[in-house]
């Protein structure tokens, strides 16, 4: 029988999370899962269109998440690769997963590239 006291103490502040920090900082995944993330600083110098498409390319049971607070050009480029690829995606908008204000910051994360599966089994290499 578990330990009522236990018990409470455990959940006292709702259910205990894995690695609460990663999940927030590369929009909503756990940061062994991800194969690219890019920050707003590094997507407003100029998006690496080919990076990101070598990416999916490589990460078939991947999934590409873009933060909602980027521009409307930045999100339309992003959401046509993922159409043309058959290539699920979301756009993540909601506050607590790394959206705090209201307008992106150059160090938040703008568009990551995770494995839905699982931890990646090798690093997937980019030629």
């Amino acid at each position: 029988m578990m330990d009522v006291e236990k018990y409470i103490k455990a959940h006292m502040f709702g259910n205990p999370t894995i690695n609460p920090d990663d999940k927030h900082e590369f929009l909503g995944n756990f940061r062994d899962r991800v194969a690219l993330a890019l920050t707003v600083g590094q997507v407003q110098n100029g998006l690496p269109v080919a990076l990101v498409q070598k990416t999916i390319q490589a990460l078939p049971t991947g999934h590409l998440y873009i933060d909602g607070r980027l521009g409307p050009t930045m999100q339309k480029q992003l959401l046509r690769m993922a159409l043309a690829a058959d290539y699920p995606f979301t756009l993540v908008t909601q506050s607590g997963v790394r959206v705090h204000s209201e307008t992106a910051q150059p160090q938040d994360m703008a568009v990551v590239i995770a494995d839905t599966k699982g931890p990646l089994k090798k690093r997937i290499t980019l030629n």
